[in-house]
């Protein structure tokens, strides 16, 4: 039997997916980090978001431990497991001394205390920035970098190598503390291009190669299981070890999404959105980046996150029976009411202002309102869609969907109508299983990612677009875009 694992390292908790070489999954397993000390000693003011990655540690031997209890009550040997691959959240990092011990608690992905250091480094990356097709920000891993530096000098000094939170999960599995991939390094300014860490890191930034990581690309071996590995948590020693990419970037292998052409969408606390593209796209506004899908032939994957997502609901309709109005709201699609969904100040793509804040222009009435917010999402998603096919990326005619908020069947549906595209949804929606399917590529299907997906990804549910309310939803969504273009001045 020949076995793969991926586990997916999140940020309120570890998955493990075992899965067998044509895609069925054998275990399913999480390890929630406890919310009581989820944030020992780590400050969360002026932007700062960390976390202690002792639990990091614990959870993830915790997870290899169970994953082989449960093979072996299941039948299974250790050894069927013939390789590991893993992700986590873009943008995390761990400074580490020569064994591996973090100095210093993980900036999160969404810690942005580097602003000044981002605006220093995109002053000074211009040209690299036009080349690559983004711009830096304060939740990059670089600025961060920069940022240890200029207030940290003695942990800067001690730092025998900058860690993504992948590469310090790749350090436990192998021992080995200097292990990277060209998806986790994007933002800390790799050149995924030339496959080279640019000049300009060491020149104007003042961060030695030596304290970055080797880079190899997804889907390559990088090594093997440790010893110690196996004494901690009888996870077998020898296991092949496939280099890994982003969280996000797992999900769409997850989603099923292969070709040129075909639309990614992540609908949870906010929206990201990506299309597969056989050109690398560039944005001069910055609102886009690329990450790159491994094979022969490179796929690019530009996309930006938004500011809007099912948060909306909570924070606008709490303690509703979502289950009533999700249906109530199937009913009354399309919305008159018009919103632009925003939970915290400030939007980011598919346009970006700062300044940005929620509205809502329309009935009171509780099902109508819903309605319309449910609607408003969908109209972002079509929008950032929209904007990714103005850059010049090609635009296909299949939506993989996943993340929280794809559990809704009304909300699906309004998403293909508003689209006017068949939705795809997964029987699997875990980045983990991204992870095994990349794995199982690399060993058993020869590097053809592409194959690999057909083979493992079936679709749960598969909703078309009603064309009998397409004229209604092109009238409403034309007033969306209106009303945003006037209140954010934007042009689009």
């Amino acid at each position: 039997m020949v076995l793969f694992a991926g586990i997916d390292l999140g940020s309120t908790g570890i998955r493990g997916i075992i899965a067998d070489s044509e895609g069925k999954v054998i275990i399913n397993i999480q390890e929630p980090f406890p919310v009581e000390i989820l944030y020992e000693g780590c400050e969360r003011e002026g932007g700062r978001h960390e976390q202690n990655t002792r639990i990091w540690v614990e959870k993830i031997n915790s997870i290899l431990k169970r994953i082989g209890l449960e093979l072996k009550d299941l039948g299974y040997k250790l050894d069927d497991i013939k390789a590991i691959c893993s992700d986590s959240t873009s943008g995390t990092i761990v400074a580490v001394d020569d064994s591996g011990n973090p100095l210093i608690p993980a900036m999160m992905y969404n810690d942005i205390r580097a602003k000044d250091e981002a605006r220093e480094i995109q002053g000074v990356t211009e040209e690299f920035s036009n080349k690559i097709g983004y711009k830096f920000k304060a939740s990059f891993a670089l600025p961060k970098m920069f940022w240890i530096k200029n207030n940290l000098p003695a942990i800067f000094k001690r730092t025998y190598k900058f860690l993504h939170a992948n590469d310090f999960l790749v350090g436990l599995l192998s021992n080995e503390y200097f292990h990277s991939d060209s998806s986790n390094c994007l933002k800390a300014g790799y050149d995924f291009l030339d496959r080279q860490w640019p000049d300009f890191i060491e020149r104007d930034v003042g961060i030695s190669p030596e304290k970055l990581p080797e880079v190899a690309p997804p889907g390559k071996i990088v090594g093997k299981t440790s010893e110690k590995l196996e004494k901690l948590t009888g996870f077998p020693a020898g296991t092949l070890i496939v280099s890994g990419m982003t969280d996000s970037t797992m999900a769409l292998i997850a989603s099923g999404a292969s070709s040129p052409g075909d639309i990614f969408s992540s609908l949870g606390t906010t929206l990201v959105t990506r299309v597969l593209s056989r050109e690398l796209i560039r944005d001069p506004q910055g609102r886009v980046y690329c990450h790159v899908l491994p094979g022969k032939i490179p796929i690019y994957l530009p996309g930006g996150a938004s500011s809007v997502g099912a948060e909306c609901l909570q924070a606008y309709f709490p303690n509703v029976n979502y289950e009533l109005y999700d249906q109530k709201a199937l009913e009354i699609f399309p919305a008159e009411s018009i919103t632009y969904p925003l939970v915290k100040k400030g939007e980011r793509f598919p346009f970006v202002n700062n300044d940005a804040e929620h509205f809502y222009q329309g009935s009171a009435e509780k099902f109508e309102k819903y309605t319309a917010y449910l609607q408003a999402v969908a109209f972002v998603e079509r929008l950032s869609i929209e904007t990714l096919g103005g850059l010049g990326a090609e635009i296909g005619d299949r939506v993989f969907t996943i993340g929280g908020a794809v559990k809704s069947k009304p909300w699906l549906q309004i998403r293909a109508d508003v689209l006017q595209k068949p939705v795809f949804r997964p029987k699997i929606i875990e980045a983990a299983y991204g992870a095994a399917i990349l794995a199982a590529s690399t060993v058993s299907y020869n590097g053809n990612l592409s194959k690999t997906i057909e083979k493992f990804v079936q679709p749960d549910l598969i909703l078309q677009p009603r064309a009998e309310l397409r004229a209604k939803i092109e009238e409403k969504y034309h007033k969306f875009i209106t009303q945003i273009r006037k209140r954010y001045q934007l042009q689009i």
